[in-house]
């Protein structure tokens, strides 16, 4: 009987300390009022203006008129021009995301598994472009890829080719020049997941009889997986709403989303058409995150 009081005892008190606590959560919530505000001031009510603007008839320029109307959005996506350069802003994100991705992997690899006393000397060189502003950055490539730049002098010279190549003020200078802006991004988040993955993992697979190659494949890729559609998201979406790479490795000839919305509100302060722009491409990347979320959430069920 004394034992059976003791646990009939003791029990309510378990009970009790494991049960969850509504002030813990209240307090819980209190904490997250300063950000949520923060949030809604900075991003949710402009984002409200934006879609109120884009459905505004133009009147001129600065001018809007009186009432709603979806014209903004009809006439964007009837044009084949617009509609072009919606699939450019998309085709740069993905040329990006996949450049990155190739370069970044092998990296990022090399990061979490070396045992090197120069690692942290790596990580601080995949780290250092983030501390230069991107204009210097951007800049720093003329004297590079320019048609007189220093790769076309040394093709040139070893006679790989016969004429400069353009690599500046064009799509093909933007796509450098996002790539060397948006790599630190993939490396690092690559980095973070490959040292989760543990070591005795491929010594497994290896001592099995698994080649080095087949471990990558059927040990390593599968279980990157988050960080492989985290890096690629962060770069994707980075890529769509970049504006000073465009504006300046483009020349002013490369005409994205991003280019063309700022065209529209600073230029011809058509304001409504920009929104509508902006509305679009925001809808969009939404989608497309969404979309890519529910692929890698279904990819790791069936792993």
């Amino acid at each position: 009987m004394p034992d059976h009081a003791t646990v009939s005892d003791k029990t309510p008190a378990a009970v009790s300390a494991t049960a969850p606590n509504k002030t813990d959560g209240a307090r819980w919530g209190l904490l997250l009022l300063p950000a949520a505000a923060v949030l809604a001031l900075v991003f949710i009510l402009p984002m409200l203006g934006i879609i109120d603007l884009s459905l505004r008839p133009s009147a001129g320029k600065a001018q809007v008129g009186p009432g709603h109307t979806l014209q903004h959005y009809i006439a964007f996506l009837a044009d084949p021009f617009y509609r072009k350069v919606l699939i450019n802003s998309f085709w740069l994100g993905l040329i990006v995301t996949l450049l990155t991705l190739a370069i970044g992997y092998p990296t990022a690899y090399f990061m979490a598994r070396t045992r090197s006393r120069f690692g942290s000397v790596l990580n601080f060189l995949v780290f250092a472009p983030l501390l230069v502003s991107i204009l210097i950055r951007n800049l720093g490539w003329f004297p590079l890829l320019g048609r007189e730049g220093f790769i076309n002098d040394v093709l040139l010279s070893l006679g790989i080719i016969q004429q400069p190549l353009a690599m500046s003020n064009n799509f093909t200078g933007v796509v450098i020049g996002m790539v060397h802006a948006l790599l630190p991004y993939m490396i690092l988040t690559l980095a973070g997941v490959i040292r989760s993955i543990p070591p005795e993992l491929e010594e497994a697979s290896i001592n099995l009889g698994a080649g080095a190659v087949e471990t990558f494949f059927r040990v390593v890729l599968p279980l990157s997986r988050p960080g492989l559609v985290a890096g690629g998201l962060l770069v994707f979406t980075m890529a769509l709403g970049a504006f000073t790479t465009p504006v300046i490795m483009g020349g002013n000839r490369v005409l994205v989303m991003p280019t063309y919305i700022a065209q529209q509100m600073r230029t011809l302060l058509n304001y409504p058409v920009g929104s509508a722009a902006a509305v679009i491409l925001f809808v969009c990347t939404v989608a497309l995150t969404i979309l890519s979320l529910r692929v890698g959430e279904r990819g790791e069920r069936r792993s």
